[in-house]
């Protein structure tokens, strides 16, 4: 105890010393800055103190403007418009539209810009709870989100656009005069495919009270009644897919049903349809006649146990049979032939022995035994 007592006071001691010589240093120091700014002349020592203010002063300003730029300044993401326009982007999320002929700005700042159709050069824009449309090619405004109360836009197609007042949609023209009055119901419900309000080919896909979709002409009057999920944007053939209840269907150029909405999926190629149903899928042309028969999406190697080795592992061998897929469905196709067993209608597929397969039904999940020939042998 006696020797910690003695250590503590040596480590007083020393501490003592050290505060000592640091205040004895300092007074040392400012006595001869102190003599030493007395001796020196006016001018200068108003500029040294200049100097001094304004070096806390610029970095105060530094540090100001960088978060004032990291919040607010250009960070040069920047969208080409058309050839002499540029959307310029800001760190606060916001954009301007920029002229480079006459490097000025041509409107505040906004929230979004949407692109512009093709053959369109009118594009929406977004301001808080406002929509408005701005010429791309010259980065005017030409219809005022503030002057306006459309709280929705789509872009234009076939020379109309639709714009949401008041809780309806309506239809207007380039002038922002009013074409289809403000009389349809906006839906904001999930779908696969985006509709978008926008006209293709005379015809533009609208939702009534319920979300279902039918197709308005360009005066407004329903050619097609409201009574779909889904209206897919027509195929350069003209035709549209439709959808109902997971079920595909297809219009054809002047809004007539030519394939019922029955069918497990439709693609619309170049020269036809691929049609699926009930496990199958075939190709037939625009006039309906049978391109190929049978068509599938995958196949699959099937093999079956044929006995152990030495070391007492199962052995496989190769069946002249295959799993083929439609839709995410199976069914069994003669590898030999090309021939199909049984349609696409299984979860799952495999091969028991040479003769027998297992195969799992899709909705319940039960296995059952089928032969080669496809019959049911037994259910598990």
């Amino acid at each position: 105890m006696k020797r910690l007592t003695q250590i503590f006071q040596a480590l007083l001691g020393v501490v003592a010393l050290i505060l000592t010589a640091i205040v004895t240093f300092g007074r040392l120091a400012w006595r001869t800055i102190r003599n030493w700014w007395k001796n020196r002349s006016k001018w200068l020592r108003r500029s040294i103190a200049t100097i001094l203010i304004l070096i806390p002063v610029g970095f105060v300003a530094l540090v100001v403007y960088a978060l004032y730029e990291d919040a607010y300044g250009r960070d040069y993401w920047d969208r080409k418009l058309s050839e002499n326009v540029t959307l310029r982007s800001f760190s606060d999320n916001k954009w301007r539209v920029y002229d480079n002929r006459t490097e000025e700005y041509t409107t505040e700042k906004i929230n979004w810009l949407s692109e512009s159709p093709k053959n369109d050069s009118l594009a929406v824009y977004a301001l808080p709870g406002k929509r408005g449309y701005i010429n791309v090619n010259t980065g005017r405004i030409v219809i005022d989100a503030e002057a306006n109360n459309y709280c929705k836009a789509w872009v234009f197609s076939d020379g109309l656009a639709a714009v949401m007042k008041d809780g309806k949609i309506g239809f207007i023209n380039d002038q922002n005069d009013v074409v289809i009055p403000f009389q349809f119901d906006y839906t904001d419900k999930c779908r696969m495919y985006d509709f978008g309000y926008v006209f293709h080919n005379g015809y533009c896909a609208m939702t009534d009270a319920d979300g279902n979709l039918g197709l308005i002409d360009k005066i407004g009057n329903w050619v097609v009644e409201p009574e779909y999920d889904e209206i897919w944007a027509p195929h350069k053939s003209g035709y549209r897919v439709i959808v109902k209840d997971n079920k595909h269907g297809v219009l054809d150029s002047n809004c007539n049903v030519i394939y019922p909405v029955e069918y497990g999926y439709i693609s619309i190629i170049s020269d036809g349809f691929v049609l699926t149903k009930d496990g199958k899928q075939w190709q037939v042309d625009f006039e309906g006649n049978t391109v190929q028969p049978f068509m599938f999406d995958s196949t699959y190697y099937l093999n079956y146990p044929i006995g152990y080795n030495e070391c007492g592992e199962i052995q496989y061998a190769f069946a002249d049979f295959v799993k083929y897929e439609v839709m995410n469905r199976y069914g069994i196709m003669n590898r030999i032939t090309g021939e199909p067993i049984t349609p696409a209608i299984y979860a799952d597929i495999n091969m028991l022995s040479k003769d027998l397969f297992e195969v799992q039904e899709y909705d319940s999940y039960d296995w059952y035994l089928l032969d080669t020939k496809g019959n049911v042998v037994s259910k598990k």
